[in-house]
């Protein structure tokens, strides 16, 4: 049994500023940092084709209840995968994205930047899969939460990124 995470982010911008936020290098390297990463390692890859590769490894520290530690250990690593295929002319378009952890858990899934023309929704979705007999599920759900509440986290600090206030979305 898998666990299923569908969130939404919104932001007053139209798509294409959205996009290039999300591919740019010191933004991630910004998001990571002020969503608790200790080290993080980015590639941004840009196809011929106007695709684009984003791999972020980030190494957390293992904030989790103690019957899941010893599956974890004290740190997480966590490898961010998003394929982007070429943008639609205006900044919209989809990816198929997926995140591997240093513990026997994985995320499969896609993310998707629509827009109205004046606000833009970032929906990001999948499905989260433990290998840990009795306890998968519970994992599954752990991990969906803290996604869940790192998204918030990384909405807030898009929305200041976007306006240019990297102070106020580092507060």
């Amino acid at each position: 049994m898998a666990t299923t995470l569908d969130f939404s982010q919104t932001y007053e911008m139209d798509a294409t500023a959205v996009r290039a936020m999300l591919i740019d290098g010191d933004y991630i390297v910004f998001r990571a940092e002020q969503t608790g990463a200790t080290s993080v390692t980015f590639e941004v890859s840009e196809g011929s084709d106007g695709a684009t590769i984003v791999v972020v490894e980030r190494v957390l520290p293992a904030n989790v209840p103690s019957f899941a530690k010893s599956f974890i250990g004290e740190t997480l690593t966590v490898t961010e995968r998003q394929e982007w295929a070429t943008a639609d002319p205006d900044g919209t378009g989809s990816a198929v994205a997926s995140a591997s952890f240093s513990a026997p858990l994985v995320f499969t899934g896609a993310m998707s930047i629509t827009s109205d023309g004046t606000t833009t929704t970032v929906r990001t979705f999948g499905e989260y899969k433990a290998s840990i007999p009795f306890m998968g599920g519970k994992i599954e759900e752990m991990a969906k939460e803290q996604t869940q509440r790192y998204l918030a986290k990384e909405e807030q600090l898009a929305r200041a990124w976007l306006l240019g206030d990297r102070q106020a979305s580092a507060g």
